[in-house]
């Protein structure tokens, strides 16, 4: 018979944080009659083994368990390769029965992130990240093995839990990619290429909620009498229901506030009485990180939000401004060793979702002539 307290085990196991105490005591459990059939069933239902997996082997499973499981260094070294192994023993059928599963369905929508892995990732509160495939749908479980909430492909949803006190996870957004989080109070957050958004599992009532934002993102803030507060690159953006975009990548020099909606109040490293600065609909504020200095102006909102339609908006930039925005939409590295380039302006639009890399490239190439070449890893280097 599977309990609660079983439930939670199975959960941390196929979430890869289970420890050693709990190890044991899901394996006594899986001795039991019939329980290895409930487990079976249980994670085909809910979970998918490793992708690493791309085909089954009895050995592979036991030596991909082994390595998985090592957490507690203060054992022995002779008790616990016995653990590891009566471990291995026990799971390797189960293991080989969600395997099948998983290649009668689809790609598997968990995983341990390696190292360079240019996957969305969500980091939970014990510092685990676990890897967010962009066409699954599936739960999303803290660490403890409890329900948050629910991934639908490219977005996902915080529920309303009955956490009492700040519980933080992390949601990072690679190069070439975007993402979308509805937070456990309906204010729903699109995240640009390069971008992380740090985040309470549940605001609590009564205090200002606040989300810490590197990178680009465009928040619709659910209304409520406690703030929301984007913390940018020292900077506090404050609203209470609004439709914003924050700009506010490490590498640039500035970090930009565009409000579309509402209204929203700035303040921090502003000035040097820190006096906040209110923003109107369809306007700008420009942090000059280098200057210390903040100008306001009329925004252009289509160019701003072209972002969220999967286009490149470029009236007379940079060259060298315009590099890095393609780096971040296409994941490509792209070294410009033609420094008269640099200070050409240009002005066009692309379509990322339509127009790859190389077609962008080339049609820069035909306003102001210039060689590239194209490497296997990813790296565009302009002569």
């Amino acid at each position: 018979m599977k309990s609660d307290r079983t439930d939670s085990l199975i959960v941390k196991y196929l979430n890869h944080s289970i420890n050693n105490n709990e190890l044991d005591e899901l394996i006594s459990w899986l001795e039991q009659p019939g329980n290895r059939d409930v487990f079976k069933e249980y994670a085909k239902i809910n979970y998918s083994i490793d992708y690493k997996l791309s085909t089954y082997n009895t050995e592979e499973v036991k030596n991909i368990l082994l390595d998985k499981i090592q957490k507690d260094k203060r054992k022995s070294k002779i008790k616990r390769v016995f653990r590891f192994t009566k471990y291995a023993a026990i799971l390797v059928l189960a293991v080989g029965a969600i395997f099948i599963f998983q290649n009668e369905k689809s790609t598997p929508i968990i995983s341990i992130p390696t190292e360079n892995d240019q996957s969305i990732t969500l980091e939970l509160e014990n510092g685990q990240s676990v890897i967010l495939k962009e066409e699954a749908t599936r739960d999303i479980v803290s660490d403890r093995g409890k329900v948050i909430g629910k991934q639908n492909k490219q977005g996902m949803q915080y529920e309303d839990t009955e956490l009492s006190e700040l519980v933080y996870n992390t949601l990072k957004v690679p190069y070439g990619k975007k993402f979308q989080v509805t937070l456990s109070d309906g204010t729903k957050v699109f995240l640009n290429a390069g971008s992380s958004l740090k985040f309470p599992v549940k605001f609590i009532p009564g205090s200002d909620r606040t989300v810490f934002l590197s990178g680009e993102a465009f928040f619709k803030v659910t209304k409520s009498q406690d703030p929301l507060i984007v913390n940018a690159e020292n900077i506090d953006v404050k609203v209470l229901g609004t439709q914003f975009n924050v700009s506010a990548y490490p590498e640039d020099q500035s970090m930009r506030t565009v409000l579309v909606e509402g209204s929203v109040q700035l303040r921090g490293n502003i000035s040097d009485d820190s006096t906040p600065i209110l923003l109107q609909p369809e306007h700008e504020a420009i942090w000059d990180k280098v200057e210390k200095r903040m100008l306001v102006s009329k925004a252009d909102i289509s160019t701003t939000m072209a972002w969220m339609n999967g286009q490149l908006i470029f009236r007379e930039v940079a060259f060298k401004d315009i590099i890095k925005k393609l780096e971040r939409s296409y994941d490509y590295t792209i070294l410009n060793q033609n420094q008269n380039l640099n200070d050409e302006i240009f002005t066009a639009t692309f379509n990322v979702d339509i127009e790859n890399i190389e077609q962008v490239m080339t049609y820069i190439s035909k306003n102001t002539p210039y060689n590239y070449t194209i490497s296997k890893d990813r790296i565009i280097t302009i002569n």
